[in-house]
């Protein structure tokens, strides 16, 4: 055997060795050494809004997937006044990072929201978000996900629209439709647990199993009959309220969906537009927005965008907050919520969970 040879690949090796200890060094050492789990204050400006956070991160090696929380309308702080700690311990559990944040007036952000920019102007603080994530070496760039309730039904798929870099998201009783639209579902489900006129129970039920056949509507004609259903609703009960919400949209604007017409723009379509895994949640005694007709119009979206991950839950008995209720009158779910008689749907925050950890590397 050539001993020049052997002598050779010795000193090969030697210096390849010597080379891959170097570049391990000069790693960061949070891509190679397991963390423990911790919070971070974070903040961030978005325009003329500075954002309070706090970004959660799960332990294990990092970079982490991480969820960016969207909340529903309203003051919020980063946890819903502690409420939404229970999911996010499911993510954390899942091995996700979570970002939540103060909306602005509320804790420690700041900033006053414009009622007539509410979409664009939360979406566009989302989008902020993002690009603040994506400057940190222990997020994951390439799985940055979003989650949220109400409200953020129209925020996250506005961002979606505007953005390549949202890799999945978690919607919770989120409208299917245009906001005009549900308001006026609001505005029925409230006049009917107010009290129907004595005589009128036979119509009520004929109206509500129409309106159950009304909710799957695709063209607009079939949209404009989904509204009169509503209509001949409110015009039978018996505290029928007064106020917005009761216009029907036009159809060359509910065409052409322009996102500027906040009212009037369908965040379904935006949804439907895009290939990333969505998980949505309804629950079927929600009385702030329409569980039936948003867990088809979701369930159709998906079907056209074929992500394999996605998948849309409709829980029986669950609320807009995804507890466990008796009925679908809000003033009822109120009270009932006061007490703190309530429990969080079964099977929520397992779907939840094993959701996030079946989602493709």
């Amino acid at each position: 055997m050539n001993t020049q040879i052997i002598s050779n690949n010795k000193h090969t090796l030697t210096r390849l060795s010597a080379v891959l200890l170097a570049v391990l060094l000069l790693l960061p050492a949070c891509t190679r050494q397991p963390q423990p789990p911790s919070t971070e204050e974070v903040t961030y400006q978005s325009g003329e809004f500075s954002l309070a956070c706090d970004l959660r991160l799960p332990g294990g090696t990092p970079p982490y997937p991480v969820i960016l929380i969207v909340q529903g309308s309203g003051p919020s702080d980063r946890t819903e006044g502690g409420t939404y700690l229970p999911v996010f311990e499911r993510m954390l559990n899942a091995g996700y990072a979570v970002f939540s944040c103060d909306k602005p007036g509320s804790g420690e952000s700041t900033g006053t929201i414009d009622d007539n920019h509410v979409i664009q102007q939360r979406a566009q603080m989302v989008l902020d978000a993002i690009d603040v994530m994506k400057t940190r070496p222990d997020i994951d760039p390439d799985r940055i996900g979003l989650a949220g309730v109400s409200q953020a039904g129209y925020v996250m798929p506005r961002a979606l629209s505007l953005s390549d870099d949202i890799a999945f998201m978690v919607c919770i009783s989120c409208p299917g439709n245009p906001g005009v639209d549900q308001t006026t579902y609001q505005i029925m489900k409230s006049a009917i647990c107010e009290g129907v006129p004595e005589g009128k129970t036979t119509q009520l039920q004929a109206l509500l199993t129409e309106l159950d056949q009304a909710r799957s509507y695709q063209t607009y004609a079939e949209y404009v009959h989904y509204r009169e259903v509503i209509s001949s609703l409110l015009g039978i009960a018996s505290h029928t309220p007064q106020g917005n919400g009761f216009e029907v949209i036009p159809e060359d604007a509910w065409l052409a969906n322009d996102p500027e017409i906040e009212g009037w723009w369908n965040p379904v379509q935006a949804v439907q537009q895009a290939t990333i895994p969505v998980l949505a949640f309804f629950g079927d005694k929600d009385p702030l927005i329409d569980p039936i007709q948003g867990d088809f119009a979701y369930r159709q979206a998906l079907e056209i965008t074929g992500n394999p991950y996605s998948k849309v839950v409709l829980i029986p008995g669950a609320n807009h907050g995804m507890t466990m209720v008796k009925t679908d009158c809000y003033n009822d779910q109120l009270k009932a919520a006061q007490s703190g008689n309530y429990t969080i749907a079964p099977g929520f925050l397992d779907t939840l969970e094993k959701w996030l950890k079946e989602m493709p590397k």
